[in-house]
C-alpha cells in the first residue's frame, strides 16, 4: 500500500512538472557585455530561426542612459544568412520570467523593435537592425539580440554598437550669464520708466 502511494505521488509529481507554469521554467539571463557609447561589441547568436520574440536563447547586453538621452543602437550582421533583430528593454533581469513570454509584449519593452531598418552591410536577404529613441528614464537598459528568420541554421556572428548622447544641460556659468543679462535688462527698463515719469 505504501509503495503504491509513493508511485502515485511520484506520478503526480512528474505530471505536475511536465505541465508546470512558466514561472517554474525560468531560464537564467547572463549579460555578455556592457555597451559603451561608440564601442562595438561582437557576439554569436545560436537561437533557433523564428524565435525573435522569445526571450529564451537571446543574447543579452546592457547599457546605461540618463533620462532624455538620445540612444542609437545598430547591429551589423557578420554572416549574410543571419536575419539579426533585437529588442530594447528598460531595466536588467536575472531570468526570462521577469521579461515574460514575448520580448515585444513585455511591460519593459522600449519601442521600436530592431529589424531590417538599415540596408544590409553584407550580401544577403536581410537588412541590419537600427533603432533610435529617447531614454525615458535614467538607469540600466537591456538589449536582447535575437534570430528573426535567417536563411540557414545558426550560429551567426554579429556586431552591436550603441551611441548614447546625453541631453544638453546648460552649465552653471551660462545660466549665470543669462540671469545677469535678464537682471540688467529689467533694471534698464525700470530706470527708463522712472526717467520718463
Amino acid at each position: 500500500m505504501v509503495i503504491r502511494m509513493m508511485k502515485v505521488a511520484l506520478l503526480a509529481l512528474v505530471v505536475a512538472l511536465a505541465y508546470c507554469p512558466p514561472s517554474l521554467q525560468a531560464n537564467p539571463i547572463v549579460y555578455i557585455d556592457t555597451l559603451q557609447s561608440g564601442v562595438p561589441v561582437t557576439g554569436i547568436q545560436t537561437q533557433p530561426n523564428g524565435e525573435f520574440l522569445n526571450p529564451i536563447g537571446a543574447q543579452y547586453y546592457m547599457f546605461n542612459a540618463t533620462a532624455g538621452a538620445s540612444v542609437d543602437i545598430f547591429g551589423d550582421r557578420l554572416d549574410g544568412a543571419y536575419d539579426m533583430s533585437f529588442a530594447v528593454l528598460s531595466g536588467v533581469f536575472t531570468d526570462t520570467n521577469q521579461i515574460g513570454a514575448s520580448l515585444q509584449g513585455s511591460a519593459a519593452f522600449v519601442p521600436p523593435f530592431g529589424d531590417d531598418q538599415d540596408p544590409p552591410n553584407l550580401p544577403g536577404l536581410f537588412g541590419d537592425p537600427h533603432v533610435t529613441f529617447t531614454a525615458p528614464f535614467t538607469g540600466a537598459y537591456t538589449v536582447a539580440v535575437t534570430n528573426f528568420i535567417s536563411s540557414s541554421a545558426p550560429p551567426f556572428g554579429f556586431q552591436l554598437t550603441a551611441n548614447i548622447i546625453d541631453a544638453a544641460v546648460p552649465e552653471p556659468a551660462s545660466l549665470l550669464l543669462v540671469g545677469t543679462g535678464l537682471f540688467g535688462l529689467v533694471g534698464y527698463c525700470c530706470r527708463r520708466r522712472q526717467q520718463s515719469a
